[in-house]
């Protein structure tokens, strides 16, 4: 990310100046590799899941509690990223994403699988 030369709308700066929008887009993106993270174990836990759990109750139980918590944590963490990422780009005259419609009030009311722009059939470990 960085400040854009041909702003959207408004001032390039926004009127903070270049070194606060490059810690505001430094900061976007840091929270954007977080979020990522999530789908990174989610991928290896559905893996071992496809491997290991088959008849194997307690470990499919496990496993499901833990993909309920990564939900969880990618909810936060893409609220996290929308935050920090719309704090660099109203400044810097960019759109700002919108708020995620599949969640209200922190509970998720519908499952998203994948990644902001990031095709379930692109495996990024493979």
């Amino acid at each position: 990310m960085s400040t854009p030369t041909t702003p959207a709308h408004g001032s390039a700066d926004g009127g903070l100046g270049p070194l606060t929008l490059e810690d505001l887009a430094n900061r976007a993106e840091k929270a954007h590799a977080e979020h990522l993270q999530g789908y990174t174990a989610s991928t290896v836990l559905h893996r071992l899941y496809m491997a290991e759990a088959f008849g194997d109750e307690e470990l499919q139980a496990a496993l499901d509690l833990l993909f309920s918590r990564l939900d969880m944590q990618r909810v936060r963490t893409r609220e996290a990223w929308r935050a920090a990422y719309n704090a660099w780009a109203i400044p810097a005259g960019m759109d700002p994403v919108p708020a995620d419609s599949t969640v209200v009030d922190g509970e998720v009311i519908s499952t998203v699988d994948e990644p902001d722009e990031f095709p379930l059939d692109n495996d990024p470990i493979a």
